[in-house]
């Protein structure tokens, strides 16, 4: 997660290199499973170079490394786990990641204290976003509370040190996303997917809205309280995210996402029927109406663009890049992932394989609820730790159960 993106993609690859040459000497047959999850991302790669051949240079090629980083990471996961088949040391080693990460993010604080008197926006500005990988940390160490010794080979004092430590790195990252995906991870971990999931769902999602709503009434969600604070930002979550009027530039910078959404369904809904259903090709891009800074850093940093080759919905930017065809392919490696977890999860015996399996169906959901939000498995960072850990687990499940636990 520290890492410049280009120089981890290149060990990624490398290490691949190394993979690919070792399974073709040991002359056995490619990994089903593997071959399940990794597959429709390069038929999505067929399509976008296809139909997008005429396009930029540079979008073109930028939109191929976007897309093959997710089967890329899933397979470097799939590898370190049949390198060292050991469920527990591989999965310490996630959590020990974690809360290094936790520590580095904290130490923003430890050494500027005034931090916490900067609003939430200024304070992330300042700070970071925080990471995604403690909230893996602490969805693993929730999942086998009680087996911490047995299952991970982590003291109790140190594990409960790290579940702290992740806790106060998810909650000073005051981002949203960040702490859905935590309690995801906690539901799954307690089971909560494993059986009637739809009825779960329902009732998380009607709980949701019943929060959102109380809040809505103690807070003017148009106001600037709204757009600075955490509960603000909390309490008007549904109107960042629905497609709607956007009459000034007001509406449309507190709702950056649904209008970005709109402008994308815009740009691919006036395609031809070739277009509706394999997009627009790599290096197709949205026309934002107006010209945004966009991009890391300050704003004042940030370049100003009309185009954008990227957005903040994976869905939608699949949906450009590659069409109904595209989001049919994505959709259909998540749900593999899913019911690979869900299988194992009510099936095994063995307890530490089942605690394993819901860690996989928590992987599943949150490069679903990522992908929409923030780009998921189509942002070329963010998400690392978890599609890491889904090529792990998906080596650990479906291969040597044996000696998963």
């Amino acid at each position: 997660m520290i890492f410049p993106p280009g120089l981890l993609s290149g060990m990624n690859l490398y290490l691949l290199l190394l993979a690919l040459f070792a399974w073709i000497c040991s002359k056995e047959s490619f990994d089903k499973n593997l071959l399940r999850v990794i597959a429709p991302f390069f038929l999505i790669i067929i399509i976008g170079l296809a139909v997008g051949s005429s396009a930029d240079r540079y979008i073109f090629l930028k939109d191929l490394w976007y897309v093959s980083n997710a089967p890329i990471i899933i397979s470097v996961g799939y590898v370190l786990y049949r390198c060292m088949p050991d469920l527990g040391s591989g999965l310490r080693a996630f959590v020990i990641a974690g809360t290094l990460l936790s520590l580095l993010y904290l130490a923003n604080f430890a050494i500027h204290p005034d931090l916490f008197n900067l609003s939430t926006v200024a304070l992330r500005e300042v700070a970071g976003t925080g990471y995604y990988a403690p909230a893996l940390a602490f969805t693993i160490l929730f999942a086998y509370r009680g087996k911490w010794l047995e299952a991970l080979k982590l003291p109790r004092w140190l594990a409960i040190a790290c579940l702290v430590i992740c806790a106060l790195a998810i909650t000073a990252s005051f981002s949203r996303t960040i702490v859905i995906v935590t309690l995801i991870g906690v539901l799954a971990s307690s089971g909560a997917f494993v059986r009637r999931e739809a009825l779960h769902i329902g009732v998380i999602l009607v709980v949701s809205l019943l929060v959102i709503g109380i809040l809505r009434m103690g807070i003017d969600v148009d106001s600037n309280e709204a757009s600075t604070t955490f509960l603000g930002k909390i309490a008007r979550s549904t109107d960042e995210l629905t497609i709607q009027e956007y009459t000034d530039l007001k509406s449309i910078n507190y709702n950056w996402r649904g209008y970005e959404t709109a402008r994308a369904w815009r740009y691919y809904s006036s395609g031809s029927v070739l277009g509706l259903a394999m997009g627009q090709g790599f290096g197709a891009e949205v026309d934002l109406g107006l010209f945004m800074p966009l991009g890391s850093g300050s704003k004042g940093e940030r370049v100003r663009v009309r185009l954008a080759p990227v957005l903040h919905n994976g869905f939608a930017y699949l949906l450009v890049k590659g069409g109904v065809v595209a989001i049919g392919l994505f959709c259909f490696v998540l749900v593999s992932l899913y019911r690979i977890g869900r299988k194992k999860a009510a099936s095994v015996a063995k307890d530490y394989s089942r605690q394993a399996a819901r860690v996989m169906q928590a992987t599943a959901i949150t490069l679903t609820f990522t992908t929409w939000l923030i780009a998921g498995v189509f942002n070329k960072l963010d998400l690392f730790p978890f599609m890491l850990v889904a090529g792990f687990l998906l080596a650990a499940l479906t291969r040597n159960e044996d000696e998963a636990t």
